[in-house]
């Protein structure tokens, strides 16, 4: 390595070092017996959780970052991007440091945004107006919970390793918010959940073949190793596209756009103020209560229960989903392989892709080494999109006027007339 090189090396490794022991969801999740405890006095009274040690000195880890982040002296495109890194796992230790305080909110919305954030690129659309779509969408009618979560582990390694290969593990947990999540190299499933067949193929793509794939290219980075590692800002773009991949391998259903719309809508009431009895009724009243609990715990956990200030990661999945799906769709348009294979190439921001292509073609970032599935047929991709912007021509709430307009019954008298003249057509 050149000097230059091997020093843009050091300080990835020393960003990866001093992140280990920063985990964000262990921090935050309760303990199943919170739940437990809620239901046994009959979901009238606030939760109490309490949160573990984090496992490390708050403002010495702040410390290091900083360190870590002076020695970055250069004024590259390059350097701007290390230094981002520092300032987000600064933020990151800060606001688990907060948990159960107004400040674990205000850093919150610092990291992930808010609700209510605006579209980059169309400043017309919110957040919360693609979370209401979500959620207003009909149930389907099909999907049955049948595959325990044993079952559901091992179709999802069958499908992870022609992809990964034998390193990646599956493993079931019981201390699981979600109902299954990513680490580096390993997927974990929630002990006791039941999913329905569509949903194991759709986590298989989403944590697994997105989540997992995207930390392994990350860390064969040969200088930029830090993108193994999902950064807090990142969360918007590496959600989205792990919902885009349920989406585009034909896993992705209404049920589950309901519920990234209505996790949103809770961000947003409890934002407003009400406390988690209040969002968790309003989820039991379109959930079963142990989900609708679940749901709410995702909102409250490290926030402030009583409402005003809770964890807003769950609005993050509208944004992403958009901003990956406009950005792989331009990409795709403008023939730019390169571009979409800079994205896959490890954790990053849509914006950052640009930057991580000409990396590449400098020599000092490489091509991702695993490819999601979805990725493989490039033309039945670009089908997609050529249908979605095909359509984008037309007026959505118009053309639902004209047909619904159209589909409306006859008048009595009309029905009568039409039905008698197809009699006498049938006569002739």
């Amino acid at each position: 390595m050149s000097g230059a090189r091997e020093q843009l090396r050091e300080i990835n490794d020393a960003l990866l070092e001093a992140q280990r022991p920063v985990r964000l969801l262990r921090s935050l999740n309760w303990d199943p017996r919170v739940h437990d405890r809620f239901f046994a006095r009959g979901c009238r009274e606030l939760p109490r959780p309490t949160y573990a040690p984090l496992g490390f000195d708050a403002k010495a880890k702040v410390a290091e970052l900083r360190a870590i982040r002076r020695r970055i002296r250069g004024r590259s495109e390059i350097e701007g991007l290390l230094r981002r890194k520092c300032d987000e796992f600064v933020l990151l230790v800060e606001m688990l440091a907060a948990r159960g305080t107004p400040r674990f909110h205000a850093l919150s919305r610092a990291i992930y945004g808010s609700p209510t954030d605006r579209y980059a690129g169309d400043r017309s659309v919110d957040n919360l107006q693609i979370a209401r779509l979500w959620a207003s969408r009909p149930p389907a009618r099909n999907e049955e919970a049948t595959v325990d979560s044993a079952s559901a582990r091992a179709t999802i390694e069958a499908m992870l390793t022609p992809h990964l290969g034998a390193g990646v593990r599956v493993k079931e947990s019981g201390r699981l918010t979600a109902n299954a999540a990513a680490g580096a190299t390993s997927v974990a499933v929630r002990r006791g959940a039941l999913f329905t067949q569509r949903q194991v193929r759709a986590l298989a793509h989403h944590e697994g073949l997105w989540h997992v794939l995207t930390s392994m290219n990350g860390y064969a980075q040969p200088v930029f190793t830090v993108l193994g590692v999902g950064l807090p800002r990142f969360t918007a773009s590496q959600e989205g596209g792990g919902i885009l991949a349920e989406f585009l391998t034909g896993n992705l259903t209404d049920d589950r756009f309901r519920e990234l719309g209505e996790r949103t809508i809770a961000v947003h009431m409890a934002e407003e103020g009400a406390d988690y009895l209040e969002v968790f009724a309003y989820l039991a009243a379109r959930f079963p209560a142990q989900k609708a609990a679940q749901m709410a715990e995702r909102v409250f956990r490290g926030g402030v229960l009583e409402g005003g200030a809770p964890f807003t990661k769950d609005a993050v999945y509208q944004r992403g989903y958009c901003a990956v799906y406009n950005f792989l769709r331009a990409a795709f348009d403008q023939g730019d392989t390169a571009l979409v294979q800079a994205f896959l190439a490890g954790k990053m921001d849509v914006a950052d892709a640009p930057l991580v292509r000409d990396l590449v073609a400098q020599g000092l970032a490489v091509a991702p080494v695993h490819l999601p599935a979805w990725y493989r047929d490039h033309d039945a991709i670009a089908a997609q999109f050529t249908h979605s912007v095909t359509l984008d021509l037309f007026d959505h709430r118009r053309m639902k006027a004209f047909w619904s307009e159209r589909a409306q019954p006859l008048p009595p008298r009309k029905a009568a007339a039409a039905a008698a003249a197809g009699r006498r057509g049938r006569r002739r």
